[in-house]
């Protein structure tokens, strides 16, 4: 009789249940962490789920849901929400997301898990201590540490005395969300009271780690001071930077320049709030990206514009040593654009912020979710898409 070892007969399951589950009809493949796409020629729309507004899920609201990372191994989505705690305390979600080539079938939410501070305390309400308090925003899985990397942006207020001056941060964390370790600030995006350094609301919103784990990418949605001013009607090429960091040092490594789209249209009245911004990437390479441009404008039909792009480092200045972009002689990034949402010919595109590649399709070919913070508020929606990324 022939003897098989132990990990001979886990390895010869394991490439078994692999090959059932690559011929299931219909069903995704999943693809490892190494496996990305490298090139993203366009995005064909495939559905559209709305989830009711502010529907509860373990004595919580669900609202607010600014990024969305997929882990393959799990068949299952991490969501960020951007509570800061007004509701319930700071969370993340776990979901199922099901749609094939054709259909977008259902969105079902499996988990809720509060993130702690390093202490291992709950981020306390806005309302209890303002002082204290966090702007949650963008979230992405570490497969090499089975870790997750999340975002806050930071918060200036100088109207209240003392003002208050909360810094944006990056943190590493468990799937448990106690907290692990913190990636270093560079000075530049540090929250100041004087127009220095990171804009309230404006910092590290999209967050992603290369397929390889080695470095996390992140960015400012809108511009340092120091780099000039935000993006507005009629005035396009406002610079933000994309900050890549070591992930085993925690310690940033490079800097590249941005140029955003101008504002899509004038608010109305002419003095109301509009921005431009990015608010979500995903890392192709250690080079390339997908990256989605959200711009809003008060009154405007339509209020929200969201456009993905193709992003290219290779051959952009690192400008980590440049204090200021007003006056420097750079050479900022590629960008190519993939798609404009609203050219799905969907009724509403609402505040799209969270994008991730899911699980290949029966064809062979990935598929792209997005998903929109709804503000929790009743005149907007929680959209999650899903489209079929064409090489």
């Amino acid at each position: 009789m022939i003897k098989f070892s132990p990990t001979a007969v886990a390895s010869c399951l394991f490439a078994t249940a692999a090959l059932l589950a690559g011929c299931k009809k219909d069903g995704p493949v999943m693809h490892g962490p190494d496996k990305m796409p490298t090139h993203v020629s366009s995005l064909r729309f495939i559905g559209e789920k709305i989830v009711p507004f502010k529907q509860d899920y373990n004595n919580t609201t669900i609202g607010g849901l600014s990024s969305i990372d997929y882990r393959p191994d799990k068949d299952k989505y991490y969501i960020m929400c951007d509570d800061a705690s007004a509701f319930q305390p700071v969370r993340y979600y776990t979901a199922d997301i099901d749609f094939d080539q054709t259909q977008f079938t259902n969105v079902n939410f499996t988990g809720v898990t509060t993130f702690k501070r390093p202490d291992g305390s709950l981020y306390p309400n806005t309302a209890a201590d303002r002082y204290s308090a966090i702007d949650p925003e963008g979230l992405a899985y570490d497969p090499a540490t089975s870790h997750l990397i999340w975002s806050s942006e930071g918060i200036r207020n100088v109207t209240v005395t003392p003002a208050v001056l909360t810094d944006p941060f990056l943190y590493e964390a468990n799937l448990d969300g106690t907290f692990v370790a913190s990636f270093a600030l560079p000075s530049l995006f540090k929250i100041q009271s004087t127009e220095n350094g990171t804009r309230s609301n404006g910092s590290f919103e999209g967050v992603s780690v290369v397929p390889n784990s080695r470095y996390v990418f992140t960015a400012n949605e809108e511009p340092v001071y120091e780099d000039g001013p935000r993006a507005d009607f009629g005035v396009a090429g406002s610079p933000i930077r994309l900050i890549k960091y070591d992930k085993m040092t925690h310690q940033p490594v490079a800097q590249y320049a941005y140029k955003l789209d101008a504002v899509h249209a004038a608010p109305i009245p002419a003095d109301q709030f509009r921005l431009n911004g990015v608010v979500e990437m995903v890392a192709m390479s250690e080079t390339k990206m997908l990256v989605m441009e959200r711009s809003f404008a008060v009154g405007a039909t339509p209020d929200y514009v969201v456009k993905i792009y193709e992003v290219d480092l290779d051959g952009a200045t690192d400008i980590s040593r440049v204090n200021s972009l007003k006056t420097a002689i750079y050479t900022p990034v590629s960008k190519r654009l993939v798609l404009d949402v609203a050219s799905t010919g969907i009724k509403r595109v609402d505040n799209l912020e969270g994008m991730t590649f899911g699980p290949k399709l029966g064809n062979g070919h990935y598929s792209l979710v997005l998903v929109s913070d709804d503000n929790f508020g009743s005149s907007q929606i929680t959209q999650f898409l899903a489209f079929e990324v064409i090489p």
